[in-house]
């Protein structure tokens, strides 16, 4: 009976790899599909190890690496698309089958996620030789050919004009690695709620997120900002541009963290409005339009719910 489940067990995970592989050369092949890809691309493994355990796909994604370099002309791009969603599957499966809460384990494939993608940023730098310093003298000259295009067509640009998008370009390239990073945990975020969907379909008991009026930050979280703040002060005071550049990409990724949960403290006081139906929907229209105008606020928002938590009363009061 062992031998029929073991045998089994690597049926499936055979099955797995070659699904694995199917859905990683479809985003390299076809580059339009590579953002539903990211996607998916976890969740066959992560099921695998739920179904079975863990030594049966960790096999199963090494069978789909090799799978990939045969198949794939370009095993650097193999191996970045393998760092990237290899360990997420994995670590995905494990807090699927451990039963973890939605919560805990979003953090922590979150993590995954952005060590994994920290991985592949220092990967890229290494194997090409690429900076941030070049990429801005890349920048620079396109932007030169552009100002040149405007001259030519009689509506210079001003000095200041010139200069403004320049300074926006500069700090477009210093935010990449946060860029990317937030990308990677949107991206997990979604591959772990179409997990538990596939899970419950194959009747499965699995924790889902809570509704979105419902998330929380632990007050901890805070410590981003502070660690992120005092990098880029230190690193101005001292000129180390490297630590100011850390501390720029620390607070932009738990600013837009907060962001979302701040936004997710005005959608819970926005359900509980008095106000008749076309007057919440003007409230809304409105929020939509300046929102960015509103970042700040909501950020500070979230920062704040995070620390005293803004909804206990009303939801203690809602559960009794």
């Amino acid at each position: 009976m062992a031998s029929f489940m073991n045998t089994r067990s690597l049926a499936e995970g055979a099955v797995i790899a070659g699904i694995t592989a199917v859905l990683g050369l479809l985003g390299m092949f076809i580059p339009p599909l590579f953002l539903i890809i990211s996607i998916l691309m976890p969740i066959p493994l992560a099921v695998l190890v739920r179904r079975t355990d863990l030594r049966v796909a960790v096999l199963s994604l090494l069978v789909t690496g090799l799978l990939m370099m045969v198949l794939y002309p370009d095993p650097l791009q193999v191996l970045v698309m393998f760092i990237q969603f290899g360990p997420l599957g994995l670590v995905l499966g494990l807090l699927y089958k451990n039963y973890v809460s939605a919560g805990h384990a979003l953090a922590a494939a979150s993590l995954v996620a952005t060590i994994a993608s920290v991985a592949v940023i220092m990967l890229a730098v290494l194997v090409s030789g690429l900076s941030l310093e070049m990429l801005q003298s890349m920048a620079n000259d396109i932007l030169d050919k552009a100002f040149d295009f405007y001259r030519q067509a009689g509506t210079p640009l001003t000095p200041d004009q010139q200069q403004f998008y320049r300074e926006g370009i500069k700090t477009s390239i210093l935010l990449l690695p946060a860029v990317w990073i937030v990308s990677a945990v949107v991206s997990t975020a979604i591959s772990y709620i179409v997990g538990c969907r596939v899970l419950k379909r194959l009747n499965y008991k699995v924790n889902v997120l809570p509704p979105f009026n419902r998330w929380r930050m632990p007050w901890y979280s805070i410590w981003g900002l502070i660690v992120g703040f005092l990098c880029v002060v230190i690193g101005q005071q001292f000129g180390l541009t490297i630590l100011k550049v850390v501390g720029q990409n620390i607070l932009t990724v738990f600013a837009l963290a907060f962001f979302v949960l701040g936004l997710s403290v005005v959608a819970y006081y926005y359900q509980r409005l008095p106000f008749s139906r076309p007057f919440r929907v003007f409230l809304l229209i409105l929020l939509i339009f300046y929102i960015s105008l509103m970042y700040i606020g909501i950020v500070l928002l979230g920062v704040f719910d995070a620390t005293f938590n803004l909804r206990r009363p009303r939801l203690k009061s809602e559960n009794k």
